[in-house]
């Protein structure tokens, strides 16, 4: 038995025993071309890299990917008040029920004040695109448990203005208010506690659409101005429509004492009462549309100059 120590360019790696001499002159021979070629053999280095150039800072660097707002952990959803206890006790939860239904509120749609300043944001820069094109007014209502429980007409409810939306054109009016239902319910029960928010746990408010800045419309009660009703879609998720396609600026009053603006229409979104001056501008309206319109354009916040502004732009087209 002999033993061989292995040398490679120069640098002992330990001993091999061989029991024929053969295979150890045959090995040995092996060992000799490679400790020749090695020891022979010029070690080359990798030449340095060349330092790269930075482009110049882009806009396109700050974008950020809300798909990590996406509910994937596969958690039981809870409702809205669940999810403001777990955030206040360090647990963030991505999901939320919407009150009274067992639909899914993702995390970018939950009533919180980086959503809000966000679909604000986002509404702005899209009308400022497209104009009231882009745009439509959101009415919300709410349900009684029965029909005979309404104290008036029981074809005739009241709606209540509670903000406007935009969307791209890729996205239908319907998945756009869809989408940000918890948001534009929850805003509207803030914003009329009395007439609405009772009727949120319950899931009883229904959200309605108009035209873009079609208030004096609405308010003069025109018969071609057809609200709609619209529909909850638990299906539609940050996936489907990205937030930053849709946005939403909800109706603010200056001061406790506002009565908003509201309208009164039948199932169907067509409004119940008389319409204040048909002859438009064929014939002043009477004293008692004048009041009328008068009370409503100041629970709008609106002024005789932005009406006449209104009729001179009519006028014009």
């Amino acid at each position: 038995m002999k033993k061989h120590l292995i040398v490679i360019a120069g640098i002992s790696i330990g001993t091999i025993t061989m029991k024929a001499q053969t295979s150890c002159s045959a090995f040995s021979g092996i060992i000799t071309r490679t400790t020749t070629t090695a020891s022979s053999s010029t070690i080359r280095t990798a030449p340095l890299l060349q330092p790269l150039c930075a482009r110049p800072k882009s806009k396109w660097d700050d974008l950020v990917d809300d798909d990590s707002t996406d509910d994937s952990d596969g958690s039981a959803p809870l409702s809205e008040n669940d999810h403001n206890n777990d955030a206040s006790n360090g647990n963030n939860k991505s999901t939320a029920t919407a009150s009274g239904t067992t639909i899914p509120v993702p995390s970018d749609m939950l009533y919180v004040e980086r959503n809000v300043k966000r679909a604000h944001d986002t509404f702005l820069n899209l009308r400022t695109s497209g104009g009231k094109e882009v745009c439509n007014d959101v009415y919300a209502k709410s349900v009684p448990e029965s029909p005979s429980s309404s104290s008036k007409n029981n074809n005739e409810s009241v709606l209540w203005y509670v903000g406007k939306v935009a969307k791209i054109s890729d996205v239908s009016l319907e998945d756009c208010i869809a989408r940000q239902w918890n948001m534009i319910e929850h805003h509207a029960s803030n914003l009329r506690p009395i007439e609405l928010k009772p009727y949120r746990s319950s899931g009883r408010i229904e959200l309605w659409t108009a035209p873009g800045d079609s208030e004096l419309d609405i308010a003069y009660n025109r018969p071609d101005k057809q609200m709609i009703r619209m529909r909850k879609n638990p299906l539609l998720t940050n996936k489907d429509i990205k937030n930053n396609c849709i946005g939403f600026q909800g109706e603010v009053y200056q001061d406790m004492t506002e009565e908003g603006f509201r309208t009164w229409r039948d199932e169907d979104g067509y409004p119940v009462r008389a319409e204040i001056n048909p002859g438009g501008e064929s014939r002043p309206p009477n004293q008692e549309e004048y009041a009328q319109l008068q009370k409503e354009l100041n629970d709008r916040n609106l002024s005789v100059e932005d009406l006449y502004k209104d009729q001179q732009e009519r006028m014009n087209e």
